[in-house]
C-alpha cells in the first residue's frame, strides 16, 4: 500500500524563519523522516511525498528513501500556500485508482495505528482516525473537530460548534477523495478538512477510534515540546518493574533523549550497561564495604543504562532481534558476576557456607524468572500478564544495590533468591 505525505507548507506559526517545518529535529530526527520511519514500521514502504515551500531542503535530507528503507517519489505543489487539499490534488496523477494511506508531515503517532488501519477494508470514500479522548488532546482549540454518529463522522472542521472527537490527521482513502478535493478546490476551498467534511455529508467517511494511541500535531514550539515529553514518556513498557517505573526510566529516558541525536547505537549502550555491571565485580569480591558501596552505584547505574539501548531503539527506529538478544545473554552474564561476586566477598570477609546457597538461590531465580518469560512468549505467543510477585530485572539489582549500600549482601542475596523462585514457581502453577 502507497503513503501520501502531505508536507509542502512552510509552517509559519512554527517561526523557523523560511525553514519548513517539517524538518524540525525531534528527539534527533526530523518531523518528516519520523513519520516516514513510523509508518514504515507497521509495513508500508512506497511513499509519495508532495513538497512545496523549500522542496530541494527535502528532497536533499530523505533523497530517494533508500537511507530509511523506503521508497520515495516525490511531487512538487506550486500552489503550496492555497491550503493542503492542494497537495493531495498534485498527487492525483500518481495514486488515483489505488487504496492508499494519508499522513501529514509534521503530526507523530503510533505504529500500531497504521496497523490497524491498513487492515480495514474500504471500497468508497476514507477511513478517518479519531480521538475520542478529548480530555487528552493537547490543544482543542486549534484541532480539527468531528462530529461522530454511529461510527461515521458526519461533520468535520476547526469551528464545529457541536463535536465529540478531533481529527488525528491519518486517514486510508480511496479515489473519491481526489473527486472531493476537486469539487472543494472549485468552490475556493483549500483544506483537506473540506473535503472530508463533503464526503461525511455523502456518508462515505467511517471513523477509526485511536483509543489512546499516541499521536500529535506539531505546530509550534510548544507543541514540540510537549510532543518530546509523550514519546519520552510512553517509552516505558507494561511490564516495567516497580523501580523501572518509579526510579529507572526517569533518569533513562532523560539521558536517551540526550544520546537520541548523536551516533551512539542501541547495541553499544547494551555493551556500555554490560561493562558497567562487570566493573562492580572487583568491588564486590573485595568484601570490604567501601567498595561494596561502589559495586552498588555500579549496578544501579547498569540497571538505567540497560533502559537506554531498547529506549533509542525506539526512539531511532533501530528495533533489532539481534539487538533484543545481544541484550538478553549480557544480562544474563552480568547479573551471574554480579550475584557470585556479591557471594564470594562475603565469604571472604565472615566465611561459612549459607552464602553460598543463598548465592544458588539468586542464581537459579534469576535465570527462571527470564527463562520463563521468554519460553512463554515463544511457546504461547504473548507476554506473561503483569503481576505476581515483583521480581523482575530491575528490582532485583535494585535490592543487590541496596544490601551493598548497608553491608548486607547476605540478606540481599537470600531475598533475592527468594523472590525470584517463587515468581517463577508461581508462573508455573498459574501458566493458564
Amino acid at each position: 500500500m502507497r503513503v501520501l505525505v502531505l508536507a509542502a507548507g512552510m509552517g509559519r506559526r512554527f517561526g523557523n524563519s523560511g525553514r519548513p517545518k517539517v524538518l524540525e529535529r525531534l528527539l534527533g530526527l526530523p518531523l518528516l523522516e519520523r513519520v516516514i520511519l513510523t509508518v514504515r514500521e507497521a509495513g508500508p514502504s512506497e511513499f509519495c511525498v508532495v513538497v512545496g515551500h523549500s522542496n530541494g531542503e527535502i528532497i536533499n535530507a530523505l533523497g530517494d528513501g533508500s537511507r530509511l528503507g523506503v521508497r520515495i517519489t516525490y511531487v512538487n505543489n506550486e500552489d503550496w500556500e492555497k491550503g493542503n487539499a492542494y497537495s493531495v490534488l498534485a498527487a492525483k496523477e500518481v495514486l488515483n485508482g489505488d487504496r492508499f494511506l494519508l499522513v501529514m508531515g509534521d503530526h507523530q503517532f503510533d505504529p500500531e495505528i497504521i496497523r490497524r488501519l491498513v487492515e480495514i477494508r474500504i471500497s468508497e470514500g476514507c477511513v478517518a482516525c479519531v480521538d475520542r479522548n478529548l480530555s487528552s488532546v493537547f490543544d482543542v482549540h486549534e484541532a480539527t473537530k468531528v462530529l461522530l454518529e454511529d461510527g461515521k463522522v458526519r461533520d468535520v472542521g476547526k469551528n464545529l460548534g457541536e463535536f465529540n472527537a478531533v481529527d488525528c490527521g491519518i486517514f486510508l482513502c480511496t479515489s473519491d477523495v481526489f473527486s472531493a478535493v476537486q469539487e472543494c478546490v472549485a468552490r475556493g476551498q483549500g483544506e483537506l478538512s473540506h473535503a472530508i467534511a463533503l464526503l461525511a455529508r455523502q456518508g462515505k467517511v467511517r471513523a477509526m477510534d485511536v483509543k489512546g494511541a499516541f499521536w500529535f500535531d506539531v505546530d509550534t514550539p510548544g507543541d514540540l515540546r510537549e510532543a518530546k515529553r509523550r514519546i519520552l514518556r510512553a517509552l516505558s513498557k507494561k511490564e516495567d518493574g516497580i523501580v523501572s517505573k518509579s526510579i529507572n526510566r526517569r533518569i533513562s529516558t532523560r539521558i536517551s533523549a540526550r544520546l537520541a541525536g548523536s551516533g551512539i547505537t542501541p547495541m553499544q549502550m547494551s555493551i556500555l550497561s554490560f561493562l558497567l555491571g562487570l566493573l562492580a565485580v572487583p568491588f564486590f569480591s573485595s568484601g570490604q564495604y567501601p567498595f561494596l558501596f561502589a559495586g552498588g552505584m555500579l549496578i544501579q547505574l547498569s540497571s538505567i543504562l540497560d533502559g537506554c539501548d531498547g529506549e533509542l531503539a525506539r526512539l531511532k527506529f533501530r528495533t533489532t532481534r539481534r539487538g533484543g538478544f545481544l541484550d538478553s545473554v549480557l544480562d544474563r552474564y552480568a547479573d551471574a558476576f554480579m550475584i557470585i561476586s556479591l557471594a564470594y566477598g562475603y565469604w571472604r570477609i565472615a566465611g561459612g557456607e549459607f552464602v553460598w546457597l543463598a548465592c544458588l538461590l539468586a542464581l537459579s531465580g534469576s535465570f527462571a524468572v527470564s527463562y520463563t518469560r521468554a519460553r512463554y512468549e515463544g511457546v504461547f505467543g504473548t507476554g506473561i500478564r503483569p503481576g505476581g510477585i515483583p521480581a523482575t530485572r530491575d528490582v532485583r539489582i535494585f535490592l543487590l544495590a541496596v544490601g551493598a549500600f548497608v553491608n548486607q549482601p547476605l540478606p540481599a542475596l537470600a531475598v533475592v533468591g527468594v523472590m525470584s523462585n517463587a515468581e517463577a514457581i508461581r508462573r508455573l502453577i498459574r501458566w493458564r
